[in-house]
Order: structure tokens, then C-alpha cells, then sequence
């Protein structure tokens, strides 16, 4: 199981208090994304070393990739309606690394995602898949396919999954309430393609509005 790695101990901290710091300049990228996954906002703009890089961010899109430098970010993220700073922190970017960076909520922040490279895919006629879990409310799951069985067990908040091969076909999953036979969220007609590698990022609220959604996305394969 992944634990994706959580950002939130800079939460409200004042900007002026981190020394400038410029991102060196290298040969080696990262390519970042964004996904707005907190359910207790609605739509954000993402600053980056007071930089605007996502202008209007509604809940549950995820953004276009970008490539950044290998450095070290300051990363803010504002209500769109009241321009009121809700989160902000400092994060390390490495070179050659894929990441999906998750705004999880006004408490608990941000999750940092690297997304993996799958060798497999590239050799074999296969597909891969990765579940993420973002819903705050969401007891541990375990994650079914329903012709194959049990696929994960006891999934917990801000964390991913192994990554599961399949061949290229349409799959149905569903997320049950760890150690029982009771259906969280169904998901049906998932179509994996034969070397892609995906994401099914869990988000939404187990009980609340919005509710709880699975969105499948492609990962970035270097």
C-alpha cells in the first residue's frame, strides 16, 4: 500500500517567513498536476511562488500536466470568491518524477502523489491501475473487481493502492466497507487499454454532499 505523502504541517503559515528561494535550473524536469479533491471547498486559484498557475480550479477537476524545474516550491492556494488564503506550503519538487498534487481539504492540506512508472506495460500487453484514496469520511475499504475477487484490502485516507495489471478490456469495481460485503461505491464500464497506465482517485464525501465519486485519468508515462 502507498502513503502518499501528506503536506500539511505548514498550513496558514505566513508566506514572508520562508526565505526567498529560487528553483535551480536543471536539465532535469518534474511534470506536476494538480487535482482539486477537497469537498469543503469550491473553486480555487493555486499560486505558486506567488505566481498564478491555476486561475480557477472548480472541485473534482484535475489540471493540465506542467513541467517544473527540480526545486524547492512555495505553494498557496486561495478562495476564488473571497481571494482569503486558505492553505500554503513548501514543498520539495525533484527532477524526472511524475506527481499528481491533491488539495485534500482546508485542514487537512495537501497530499503529494508521485505517480509511478510501470516497466510492465511497456513489455507486455497489459494495462495498470492504481486506486487513491481522498475521502475524508470514508471508512477503510476493500477494493473488488467483480469477476476477479478481491483486489485490496482496508484502503485507508491518503493512501494509494499496489499497482494491479489487467489485460486491455472493461472492468467493474467495487468499494466495499473493509470486512463486509456492504457496497460504498459501485464503479462499472471501466475501459483499461493495453499500455496506459491509470489513476481512480476516490474523493467526495462517504456521507455528504458532494458524494463520493470515483474519476479515472490516465498517469503520465515518461
Amino acid at each position: 500500500m502507498q502513503q502518499l505523502y501528506e503536506m500539511n504541517q505548514f498550513l496558514y503559515r505566513p508566506l514572508a517567513t520562508f526565505p526567498p528561494y529560487h528553483p535551480r535550473h536543471t536539465i532535469s524536469k518534474a511534470v506536476i498536476r494538480l487535482f482539486h479533491a477537497a469537498p469543503d471547498l469550491s473553486e480555487l486559484a493555486v499560486f505558486v511562488n506567488q505566481q498564478p498557475i491555476q486561475k480557477k480550479l472548480p472541485y473534482g477537476q484535475l489540471s493540465a500536466y506542467m513541467e517544473w524545474d527540480e526545486g524547492v516550491y512555495e505553494i498557496e492556494v486561495f478562495k476564488l470568491a473571497t481571494k482569503e488564503r486558505i492553505l500554503s506550503s513548501r514543498m520539495m519538487i525533484n527532477g524526472n518524477e511524475t506527481y499528481t498534487l491533491c488539495i485534500t481539504g482546508a485542514r487537512t492540506g495537501f497530499a503529494l502523489l508521485t505517480e509511478k512508472q510501470d516497466s510492465l506495460i511497456k513489455q507486455e500487453e497489459l494495462s495498470a491501475l492504481t486506486f487513491i484514496q481522498l475521502s475524508p469520511d470514508l471508512p477503510f475499504i476493500d477494493i473488488y473487481e467483480r469477476d476477479q475477487g478481491m483486489l485490496s484490502k482496508e484502503l485507508g485516507y491518503v493512501n494509494g493502492t499496489q499497482t494491479h495489471h489487467f489485460s486491455p478490456n472493461k472492468y467493474h469495481f467495487e468499494l466495499k466497507a473493509a470486512g463486509t460485503q456492504s457496497v460504498l461505491l459501485d464503479i462499472p464500464k471501466v475501459h483499461l487499454q493495453t499500455k496506459r497506465a491509470y489513476l481512480i482517485l476516490l474523493h467526495g464525501f462517504a456521507n455528504g454532499e458532494p458524494e463520493l465519486m470515483a474519476k479515472v485519468v490516465l498517469s503520465h508515462q515518461m
